[in-house]
């Protein structure tokens, strides 16, 4: 129990159900609860007792995902949970807001694929995995863009709801107007 309530974000989803579980079946106990009250907290009771399994499968996936891949945390991505694979490439969730634990929604789902900050190298991705790899990040500088040639990863950012960003509104699907970084042309 003590690793769950000391093992991050995630746990604390957890734990609220058990608090509401407990004080559900406490007000049951009492003196004065009709039997029609009781088998309605029951009720209550096995619904967040079914949620708490899901969540608790939740986190178990989530803990072996993250086990595979180290988390990338940049000053300029704190609006992101980050990770990498062993292959460099990048997965990403990003969220609506800077402060983790304010955020509300996930917006998009990231994937960036090692390259440089070439033209080249775009349009390279682009012909290999399809449109939209607008963004480019270079890791070592902490920076979108870069300088040229620079090594880093390109972004496509796949929004996975309906909202409006500061370029306009967004829809579901790959966001091909997600913070543009122009390549320049690279020397061959």
């Amino acid at each position: 129990m003590l690793k769950l309530i000391s093992g991050g974000w995630s746990s604390r989803w957890m734990l609220a159900p058990l608090v509401v579980g407990a004080l559900f079946a406490f007000a049951a106990c009492s003196q004065g609860v009709s039997k029609e009250e009781a088998a309605a907290k029951d009720r209550q009771i096995q619904d967040l007792q079914t949620q708490l399994a899901s969540v608790q499968q939740d986190s178990t996936y989530w803990r072996q995902l993250t086990a595979l891949m180290p988390p990338v945390e940049l000053r300029s991505m704190t609006d992101h949970r980050a990770y990498m694979l062993p292959s460099g490439v990048l997965l990403a969730l990003h969220f609506d807001d800077m402060d983790l634990n304010q955020a509300k929604n996930l917006n998009w789902v990231a994937w960036g694929v090692p390259g440089r900050f070439c033209k080249q190298d775009q349009e390279r991705l682009e012909k290999q995995y399809g449109a939209g790899f607008t963004h480019f990040h270079d890791l070592k500088g902490d920076t979108h863009g870069g300088a040229p040639g620079a090594e880093g990863v390109w972004f496509v950012h796949v929004a996975v709801r309906e909202f409006d960003a500061p370029w306009g509104h967004v829809k579901p699907g790959v966001d091909a107007n997600f913070m543009p970084t122009p390549a320049p042309s690279c020397p061959a």
